[in-house]
């Protein structure tokens, strides 16, 4: 019976679509890494549904035993389910299939390869689980920019009267390493004098390719013109960002690609080993969509000496490991306050919960995204890429952060009222009541009923101007001045003060000025 049913997929020539190679390596991935064992007959009918719903005449249909595909005439192909159980013959199948639909289709035959195989994959991957993922293959160079960086200079420039002048220079880029900073003039690109030259045109010509070479001629600190040559590197967006509010320095965090731990660390030294020394850092991961785990690790240790940062459980033996502290403590142990609000995910959940289960850290603001799988990247043959889900994360006091995500030990989502009673019950050394609940789940996976119930102790919102107010009354009474009352310590005149800056709403937002002056 077998063989009769795969007889009835037609012959074929070698792969003319292109698509073998790409879903064998897909099914091959997925039977690896995958965090649950997939059921392939499944995400085959899957992909398969997604690809003919652009073509009403074709329907694929489960039917006990068997894949059919039908067309307007009838079965057109059809395969046994025990045939499927392995990821080389489920891609195999896929693909007849496939071509066997394109024969009888003009709408699928108008598809590129990209659409045909974008359309598949995405039905077939949400059949695993809502976060893995086909990313094709312009969208993974995008992909690929964000995590490792894009190859330029890390330059920006502005034109002026006379040339241009350096507006920005990203850390640890090629122009950073030359020494240029803002202020520098540059009179000429490659030759070419920037005298009247526009900001569009002064970007183009910083742009190239990776390891080639680019000369500037400069006029710095008011000396000679003098020529240099730089070489084009990957250079990674900034994701940490320094702003004071009065002597506490506000440590922002938007993101974590492969330099977040290396600018983490600089910050860190740079505000915390003034003198005069600050009473405290914040480290602001409101509107933080998390990035590269191994960062988010990194930059808990770089705050813990000792101690579980996260957990990582998977199917796959390289998923499930426990990452450890091993010191030191970058900041000398200065009281550290971190903000999270609804928009705080995956990597950012790490960092916030290592830091408050290891009792380094005050959280406030609100219960997080609840972000708790990691998507291993796996590229494919034609340079796109799967994100597939391979490990669950655990807090160190062991509850999943998938679904529930980090509750903060001072909310501020709920009103004026609620923060004021949390923060009178750290100041007498007691968690949130909920937390002994949150810590309860530990030994088991919570139902969605309980998760929605926990997450309402603390709901999700946008961080806004209660959060900084309530990390400087923190910040204030662990340096001793803040013993007695909310009132007596001046709290509601910093709250109105912070809503009156304005500046500090919102997820990410930044506080206006300037460090104060180190006193030697």
């Amino acid at each position: 019976m077998a063989a009769a049913l795969v007889a009835a997929l037609p012959a074929r020539a070698a792969d003319p679509t292109g698509l073998s190679p790409v879903l064998r390596s897909a099914y091959a991935a997925v039977a690896e890494r995958h965090l649950d064992p997939p059921d392939f007959a499944r995400i085959t009918a899957a992909g398969l549904r997604g690809l003919v719903a652009i073509d009403r005449g074709l329907r694929i249909d489960r039917e006990r035993d068997r894949l059919v595909l039908r067309g307007a005439e009838g079965v057109i192909a059809q395969r046994e389910v025990s045939g499927l159980r392995t990821a080389s013959d489920a891609s195999q199948t896929a693909v007849r299939f496939i071509e066997t639909a394109l024969a009888t289709s003009p709408a699928l035959r108008a598809q590129s390869t990209e659409a045909l195989l974008r359309l598949f994959l995405d039905e077939a991957l949400a059949d695993l689980d809502a976060y893995s993922r086909y990313v094709p293959r312009s969208e993974a160079r995008a992909a690929r920019a964000r995590r490792d960086g894009e190859a330029g200079l890390g330059l920006e420039l502005a034109p002026d009267g006379n040339g241009a002048v350096v507006l920005r220079v990203v850390d640890d880029s090629p122009a950073w390493t030359a020494g240029l900073r803002p202020g520098d003039r540059v009179l000429a690109i490659d030759g070419r004098a920037t005298r009247g030259l526009d900001a569009g045109t002064l970007e183009q010509l910083l742009r190239g390719g990776e390891n080639e070479p680019l000369a500037l001629t400069l006029a710095r600190h008011g000396g000679r013109p003098e020529t240099v040559v730089l070489v084009r590197a990957m250079v990674a967006a900034e994701t940490v960002f320094v702003a004071w509010h009065g002597s506490v320095p506000i440590l922002r965090i938007s993101g974590f690609n492969r330099l977040t731990d290396r600018r983490l660390a600089r910050a860190v030294v740079e505000v915390a080993h003034r003198d005069p020394a600050p009473s405290g850092l914040v480290v602001d991961l409101r509107g933080n969509r998390g990035g590269v785990l191994r960062q988010a690790i990194a930059a808990a240790d770089l705050f813990l000496t000792a101690g579980v940062i996260i957990e990582a459980r998977g199917r796959h033996p390289e998923a499930s490991r426990v990452h450890r502290a091993s010191g030191p403590d970058l900041s000398a142990g200065l009281p550290l306050v971190v903000l999270i609000d609804g928009a705080s995910a995956s990597s950012a959940e790490v960092l916030a919960a290592a830091l408050q289960d290891n009792g380094r850290a005050v959280l406030v603001g609100s219960v997080t995204t609840g972000k708790g799988l990691i998507q291993a990247v796996v590229p494919l043959p034609d340079d796109s890429e799967l994100h597939l889900t391979w490990s669950s994360l655990y807090a160190p006091s062991g509850y999943p952060i998938q679904g529930l995500g980090v509750l903060p030990d001072v909310c501020t989502s709920r009103g004026e009222q609620v923060m004021e009673g949390d923060l009178r019950r750290r100041g007498a050394g007691q968690r949130p009541d909920a937390t002994a609940a949150w810590q309860a789940t530990r030994a088991r996976v919570p139902a969605a009923d309980e998760i929605a119930r926990l997450r309402q102790t603390c709901p999700a919102s946008v961080g806004g101007a209660l959060d900084i107010a309530a990390a400087l009354w923190l910040l204030r009474r662990s340096v001793g001045e803040g013993e007695g009352s909310l009132a007596d310590t001046g709290f509601a005149d910093r709250l109105r003060g912070a809503k009156r800056g304005g500046n500090a709403e919102g997820a990410g937002g930044g506080w206006a000025g300037s460090p104060p002056p180190p006193t030697r």
